[in-house]
């Protein structure tokens, strides 16, 4: 039965919040300020789920999604808002739970840092299953509050180089023998390569070691396969092992590697602005002592120690622990140290 709402609050799961009947009702792709027409989908005892009709009275902040996939896809759950209210609510958000959780409120707001709005991601965790009934295989993220795989052929978000292999991935995996043991691949694309992890369940057999070699020759790729947890990465031919990611800091003149499944920030755009304004604002001097906690590969700790006296980085892994030294000993920065 269609109901309508005037739409009081927004989730940044991409869902506004009406109230109807002394009850909140979650309205997929519905905004706040907007009046809507709705239908219940599922009913819980202290709030429901509805899915969106009709927007009757739009809010200034809507936009037209970029992405044809976007009411499937759960990659996203903010395109119908505009960049400027997505950066808006967001730091909202993050203000209201400084405040609301940690009882502070901060004395200044910096502007939020902005990039471009797409195309900017550099990695991501893809699902993979084969559906009998579509008869191929599907590639791409979950669909929204779904275990399922969405039906996508490209990606907005991600980097072009990224989305062309969607439909590309597809295509092998359906070839391949192993085609319904493959649940997941890693895409990563430094500076310098695209990276492929495909998670595999059981050895490929030579067929499907065959198409992965022509694939990674064809578009360029590094391939590894994953049979387990990380300890189980190798690279597709033993081997050949395949050459570091790595990306660059030209501000810092640094040159950072890291592995295929190391965590690295996805947008490497934002991450250099990120830096640059952390450093700008702790503003340190040749004779400080700088200490960098939960420091990674050394994204902040080695851009610091260009501009102090020392950094000591400290990261719970042990992995990234010799990750960032080594990044220190290429870059030839002897005043940073790692625990």
């Amino acid at each position: 039965m269609a109901e309508t709402a005037a739409v009081r609050g927004f989730a940044l799961d991409g869902r506004g919040i009406a109230t109807v009947d002394g009850k909140s009702v979650f309205i997929d792709g519905a905004l706040a300020g907007e009046t809507v027409s709705f239908q219940r989908q599922r009913i819980r005892k202290n709030y429901d789920e509805a899915e969106l009709l009709e927007v009757l009275e739009a809010s200034p902040d809507r936009t037209d999604p970029p992405c044809e996939y976007f009411m499937l896809c759960g990659g996203c759950s903010l395109q119908h808002l505009s960049a400027e209210a997505q950066l808006r609510i967001k730091q909202d958000d993050l203000l209201q739970a400084l405040e609301r959780i940690g009882k502070v409120s901060p004395a200044k707001v910096l502007e939020p840092l902005a990039g471009q709005a797409l195309g900017y991601r550099r990695r991501a965790r893809l699902g993979v299953r084969l559906v009998e009934k579509k008869g191929r295989v599907l590639v791409g993220f979950r669909e929204k509050r779904s275990s399922y795989v969405a039906d996508m052929h490209s990606c907005q978000t991600l980097a072009p180089e990224l989305s062309r292999l969607i439909p590309e991935l597809s295509e092998l995996i359906g070839a391949m023998h192993i085609s319904s043991r493959v649940p997941q691949i890693e895409v990563s694309m430094g500076d310098n390569a695209v990276s492929l992890v495909f998670r595999v369940l059981v050895n490929p057999n030579d067929h499907d070691l065959a198409l992965l070699r022509a694939f990674a020759d064809k578009n360029g790729a590094q391939i590894w396969l994953q049979t387990g947890g990380p300890d189980t990465l190798a690279p597709l031919d033993a081997g050949q092992p395949a050459t570091e990611l790595w990306y660059e800091l030209p501000e810092f003149d640094l040159r950072l590697g890291y592995g295929p499944l190391d965590f690295v920030q996805v947008n490497q755009d934002m991450n250099q602005r990120m830096i640059s304004q952390a450093i700008a604002l702790a503003d340190p001097q040749r004779g400080d002592r700088v200490l960098d906690l939960f420091c990674g590969i050394g994204n902040f700790s080695l851009p610091l120690a260009r501009r102090s006296n020392h950094v000591v980085g400290v990261e719970l892994d042990p992995r990234m622990v010799r990750k960032a030294a080594a990044n220190a000993a290429m870059n030839d920065l002897e005043t940073v140290s790692y625990t």
